[in-house]
């Protein structure tokens, strides 16, 4: 199932629902304003909560395999939290 989350798939994915990153992004910076790390999953169940139930709204299937390129992109994008996530390196990465 490698290829099912590529970084093509990614991109292609963010541009059809960037708010999901936005709401991934908004709920990552409330928590490092007071952890200095924490989990990429527990915010993504966030994300999924506020488009599930919360005021947001959104019809999505949101798979967990983005969870990690969500994860990366947000440490790009702030690279002051670069080590707020966890991150492994595997053999035969789709990240790269």
């Amino acid at each position: 199932m490698i290829n099912k989350w590529t970084k093509e798939k990614f991109e292609e994915y963010n541009n059809k629902h960037p708010d999901i990153y936005e709401l991934f992004k908004q709920f990552a910076l409330q928590i490092a304003a007071r952890k200095k790390s924490y989990s990429a999953k527990s915010i993504f169940h966030r994300v999924r909560w506020e488009t599930d139930i919360g005021d947001v709204g959104g019809d999505y299937k949101i798979d967990d395999g983005w969870i990690s390129h969500y994860a990366r992109k947000f440490a790009k994008e702030f690279p002051q939290y670069e080590e707020f996530f966890k991150f492994r390196v595997r053999k035969n990465s789709y990240h790269l």
